[in-house]
């Protein structure tokens, strides 16, 4: 949801479940992740070819999954996760579970890979 307080201000809220882009500008854009069924157990695994991708923890519990190993890294609130671009990937989180993404804004299986 997107308010409008102010002139040349847009304030971006998400309280529903999944993955929800919020801000695109340019070359980047701002994304909310909130725990959903998807993200409550690694089905698969990506990685994007042409772009970096930032999780930011804000409340509740996650786990990132790292590399051919899926070597588990537990996210910690307020610090910056940064998965380099070409490197495998996957987000696990628990109920209450929100955090914000940040990546290019045109990301899309055209330019990432998707696998079990």
């Amino acid at each position: 949801m997107c308010e409008h307080p102010t002139e040349g201000l847009d304030v971006h809220s998400f309280d529903g479940a999944g993955y929800t882009r919020a801000v695109s500008y340019g070359s980047w854009r701002v994304a909310f992740l909130n725990h959903s069924e998807m993200f409550a157990a690694p089905t698969y695994i990506e990685r994007h070819h042409e772009t970096d991708e930032s999780f930011i923890l804000l409340e509740g519990e996650a786990v990132l999954l790292i590399g051919e190993r899926k070597v588990q890294v537990k996210m910690e609130r307020n610090r910056i996760y940064n998965v380099r671009r070409d490197v495998w990937h996957q987000i696990i989180t628990k109920p209450g579970t929100r955090c914000l993404v940040v990546e290019n804004a045109d990301t899309s299986l055209e330019n990432s890979e998707r696998r079990s």
